[in-house]
């Protein structure tokens, strides 16, 4: 997961990995039955509590990458839903624009489909001269 491996964290994975070589079988899971059944300086019982050292250690060298990768997953998926969210809407917009504008007449159709707003009405003003 870690592109380049910290001097540290190399120099404490040899470590590890030459106490590991120590046991000639896999070691029990630390803190198990079979491992507390194991005596004081056994070398599977220090590999156990070795191999659970360095679960532990590699889980926070890894961290900030996992962290960072999972942010990252969460923004793409909330990114992924508004864009989504928004299509729709604009998609359903659209579409009832486009009916209302297929249905609907300019200003000037619905002017000239009303006669009677176009001739003058008793009592109009009609101009400066008339009477």
């Amino acid at each position: 997961m870690t592109a380049a491996i910290a001097p540290e964290v190399a120099a404490r994975r040899s470590w590890a990995y030459r106490l590991l070589r120590r046991c000639p079988q896999p070691p029990p899971i630390y803190g198990s039955a079979e491992w507390l059944g194991l005596p004081e300086g056994d070398p599977a019982k220090v590999a156990a509590v070795v191999v659970a050292a360095e679960c532990w250690a590699t889980e926070g060298d890894e961290l900030p990458e996992r962290l960072a990768l999972e942010l990252e997953n969460a923004r793409a998926a909330f990114k992924l839903e508004t864009d989504r969210d928004y299509v729709e809407r604009y998609q359903s917009h659209r579409a009832e624009w486009s009916r209302l504008s297929q249905t609907s007449k300019s200003f000037a159709e619905r002017r000239a489909e009303q006669p009677s707003s176009v001739k003058p009405r008793p009592g109009d003003y009609t101009g400066r001269g008339s009477a």
